[in-house]
């Protein structure tokens, strides 16, 4: 009988152990660790804060935000960030907005820098993070989800928003870190004056 018991609870626990290393493999196979893999996006360079989907999204209309998202966007501009770890250019780039004075902390519990008061962080680890379908509203409708992916997004009477796929280093249409804080600061001051 104790064998019995035995082999009944061994058969549970690995149910469970599966089950749940199933999701997470699940998980990284949606989405992709691109620098990891040597391909490295190309983006749309930064002309101004997007309302619909760009044409290369191939998705119309505008994002459809979850309620959260969007009062938090309303209070001021939000950046979120999809990464996870094991991902050798999300660490990258978070530690380059770390020297740079954009964010502060960890991965895991960073937030913005003081001199970014008005703007608040959002970091999503896309294994681990209940949030992690977002990365999915803001991907290309032909593409994987990738990370690390940056959007930074404000809204006043509509969400205004930009995204971006890969490191922040400036190359393929990808913002430098410098850049990416100039649109976070633009996006603070659109924001500021709206609410005026």
């Amino acid at each position: 009988m104790k064998k019995m018991l035995a082999i009944a609870m061994a058969f549970i626990v690995f149910s469970v152990g599966f089950h749940f290393a199933y999701e997470k493999s699940k998980l990284l196979n949606e989405s992709r660790c691109l620098g990891c893999i040597g391909l490295l996006p190309k983006a749309l360079a930064f002309k101004g804060f997007w309302i619909e989907y760009p044409a290369f999204f191939h998705k119309k209309g505008s994002p459809v935000l979850p309620d959260w998202l969007i009062n938090e966007s309303r209070q001021h501009v939000i950046m979120l960030f999809f990464w996870y770890k094991g991902c050798d250019p999300c660490k990258a780039q978070w530690d380059d907005m770390v020297h740079a004075g954009l964010v502060v902390g960890s991965e895991e519990n960073g937030k913005m820098a003081a001199n970014y008061s008005n703007a608040s962080l959002i970091t999503i680890d896309i294994v681990n993070d209940e949030r992690a379908n977002l990365l999915k509203i803001f991907t290309p409708a032909k593409s994987t989800p990738s990370t690390p992916t940056t959007v930074i997004l404000f809204t006043t009477n509509q969400t205004y928003w930009y995204a971006f796929s890969g490191r922040a280093d400036g190359k393929a249409g990808r913002p430098s870190i410098e850049q990416l804080k100039e649109i976070i600061m633009e996006a603070i001051e659109w924001h500021a004056s709206a609410h005026a």
